[in-house]
């Protein structure tokens, strides 16, 4: 009975995978059509393409994006179901820019191709506003703006849906076939979560392909952190703030990365020393020293069953892929969180040893390690500060449910390595303040006033200042912040995949679709564990979801009263959370349908990562 009930559930997972697999292709791919552009621009901007809801209107959850730039010329993206529309409206650029569009052409299977082309064609497009001049010429027409958003309407004919069911069955099939043998060939991976290990050794393959060919600075801040690693590659001891040789480490906000406290900069500047004859460029050392670590994780992965549980996490979101694969401090503390973690949760780990045989000869190093591992916890961004957090509360949970025997032994060994821990991160910051004095908070204000650009600086008024700058001071309620500026979705957005400076990011369908499944994904974990837990479980959940809630509040309020940042990397420490949470409770769930929904919110997070973020960033190859 426990055998065919193993393939039943087999065979129902597979056809699940496979539905799941076919309604994404053919809502995302299938019944779209494509914009096909030939454009000239002498500004990098972002175009946009609306089409109108069945009342006329436009509205941003019914538009796709692409980032247009001069030296390309051809451009390609997905919008909408052609069917009912009757025209479309193009917004060439978001910033003053000379946009010359040469051609248009827009193909959808089932429809008549529409094409816009020569100075006849394209003399249909009509303008509807912000723009100065159009200018009409034999190669095609310019669009002078008259402001930040030009707007020209695209007609189309009449577009009726000729007969294509029987074709799209046969793709339907095709793609069910292709999952369902695809997911027989890998049965055997899915004891022992074998299946993590090889899933994360595809995220890496594309995450070496990011490194590799997207151009420098098409990644959140990434100058400011490779100025920021360059300048440890000749030195050892922080500079002094406002020292002429780091000037190039500040960025706009009058801020350089060098007094942040994080430990990154200088292990990467000598990981950068390390490989000089090489003579690579910099930033493509300093991203594989990123691509490095998370490659660290999938070997540990491939090795221990109780690693591949403990990153099972890694899966959920491209987001965090993405940050291994541009210099970041992000994808450090992350690593760092994910070793400390699973050091301190897992029964077998080289710590819980230290713990059980004390300090004999064999562990004296093992000691030194983890008071090091742990050290590193404290020298991270400071929203990594609530993995040290949870993991108080978590230390009092092992001891309240008999994970740990609170015994004077204990306190002793647990003491010696924080005693450690707690002398390296001081001495680390230490160091600093030697240098730069007690009054070191004064001198990074003095500096923001003498290095921030206009906008940015403290002595600006605030009717002056950037608008996302002290949302709260400028009279914006919490609920306009949350209703009108939209933090939470766009934060949600950029936690599931959100590309280059924010700007490149996936069609509403995407993240609906991602929001549905991850709603699913959190009911099927956290349901089994309230029912079948006990009071361990439901207390070590109600402990996680506590201190992630905290972290996003608190990454609210300051964006409220301070600087209006909407970025799910801000969130990553609950995936070292998530990770100690999910490896004591994995045991409570069903794994057959966790597994079914956790490989199919990966195979969005694929579909997000390639066809998103690979395909739409600057590229070194174009």
């Amino acid at each position: 009975m426990r055998t065919r009930i193993g393939k039943f559930g087999w065979l129902l997972g597979a056809l699940c995978v496979a539905t799941l697999v076919a309604l994404l292709l053919y809502t995302m791919v299938m019944r779209r059509a494509v914009l096909e552009l030939d454009l000239e621009t002498d500004t990098r901007t972002i175009l946009k393409v609306y089409w109108p809801t069945d009342d006329g209107r436009y509205t941003e959850r019914r538009m796709a994006m692409l980032v247009i730039k001069p030296g390309q010329s051809h451009y390609r993206l997905r919008i909408c179901d052609l069917e009912g529309i009757k025209n479309l409206r193009l917004d060439p650029s978001e910033r003053p820019a000379r946009v010359t569009i040469h051609s248009l052409a827009i193909y959808q299977e089932g429809f008549p191709p529409v094409h816009f082309d020569g100075r006849k064609g394209l003399s249909r497009l009509v303008p509807l506003g912000g723009i100065r001049n159009l200018l009409e010429e034999e190669g095609g027409v310019t669009v002078i703006p008259d402001g930040l958003d030009p707007q020209l309407a695209v007609p189309l004919p009449e577009m009726t849906r000729g007969p294509t069911f029987l074709v799209d069955s046969a793709r339907i099939a095709a793609i069910l076939a292709l999952v369902l043998l695809f997911s027989w060939g890998v049965r055997s991976l899915i004891q022992r979560y074998q299946y993590v290990g090889y899933l994360l050794v595809f995220v890496l393959a594309l995450i070496v392909v990011m490194a590799s060919i997207s151009e420098v600075n098409h990644h959140p801040d990434e100058y400011v952190h490779i100025n920021a690693a360059g300048y440890y590659e000749n030195h050892f001891l922080p500079p002094k703030i406002e020292s002429p040789s780091i000037l190039h480490t500040y960025s706009v906000y009058g801020v350089s990365r060098l007094h942040s406290g994080e430990v990154v900069y200088l292990i990467a500047g000598k990981f950068l020393q390390l490989t000089k004859p090489l003579h690579l460029p910099a930033y493509l050392v300093l991203r594989f020293f990123n691509v490095g670590l998370f490659l660290f994780l999938v070997i540990c992965a491939l090795r221990s069953e109780a690693f591949r549980v403990f990153l099972a996490p890694l899966l959920i979101s491209p987001q965090i892929w993405y940050v291994f694969s541009y210099f970041d401090s992000d994808a450090f503390a992350l690593f760092v969180l994910l070793l400390g973690g699973y050091q301190i949760a897992v029964r077998d780990s080289l710590f819980n040893r230290f713990l059980d045989d004390g300090l004999q000869a064999k562990n004296v190093w093992v000691a030194a390690g983890m008071g090091l591992l742990f050290a590193l916890l404290f020298m991270v961004k400071k929203n990594f500060y609530f993995f040290p957090l949870f993991l108080f509360l978590y230390f009092f949970w092992r001891i309240r449910f008999g994970e740990w025997t609170l015994t004077r032994t204990l306190v002793l060994r647990l003491g010696m390595v924080l005693l450690l821990a707690c002398s390296l991160a001081g001495l680390y910051r230490g160091v600093e303040y030697k240098i730069n004095g007690f009054d070191r908070a004064e001198k990074l204000v003095q500096a923001r006033e003498h290095l921030a650009d206009r906008m940015y600086k403290p002595s600006t008024p605030l009717a002056k200042k950037h608008p996302y700058l002290q949302m709260k001071e400028r009279g914006v309620t919490l609920k306009q912040f949350l209703q009108q500026d939209r933090w939470g979705e766009k934060s949600f957005r950029s936690s599931f995949g959100v590309y280059d400076y924010l700007s490149l990011s996936g069609p509403f369908s995407y993240y609906d679709m991602v929001r549905v499944l991850g709603l699913v994904l959190l009911l099927a974990t956290v349901v089994p564990v309230i029912i079948r837990g006990g009071g361990a479980g439901i207390s070590l959940t109600i402990l996680t979801l506590s201190v992630s809630c905290a972290l996003l509040v608190v990454a609210m309020y300051h964006a409220w009263t301070v600087d209006f940042q909407a970025q799910g990397r801000y969130f990553l420490p609950i995936i070292g959370i998530c990770s100690v949470w999910f490896y004591h409770v994995e045991r409570y769930l069903y794994r057959p349908l966790f597994q079914l929904l956790l490989f199919a919110i990966y195979l969005f997070g694929l579909y997000s990562f390639i066809f998103i973020g690979l395909y739409g960033i600057a590229k070194y190859s174009v």
